[in-house]
């Protein structure tokens, strides 16, 4: 995998535990009082829903070589 579409990746799931989940890093700092949330089950399963989702869009766009570009992902899942 390239770092590009890993990044691409990354940049997706922090910005779902930023919107959804209230987590604005999602590397480890080394603290159990920073690196551990108590997420409330309605959050989390949002968020499993958002990655699912954006997994699906960019299957179907690889899959049929579509752009994109009517609707951005953000606005897809972060209405």
């Amino acid at each position: 995998m390239s770092n590009a579409i890993h990044d691409e990746r990354l940049a997706l799931l922090r910005t779902i535990a930023a919107e959804i989940l209230g987590i604005d890093r999602l590397e480890p700092i080394g603290k159990p009082t920073a690196d551990f949330r108590i997420v409330d089950v309605e959050q989390l399963t949002r968020a499993l829903e958002a990655a699912y989702d954006v997994g699906l869009l960019v299957g179907h766009r690889v899959a049929r070589g579509a752009d994109g570009a009517s609707q951005s992902q953000h606005d897809v899942f972060f209405p």
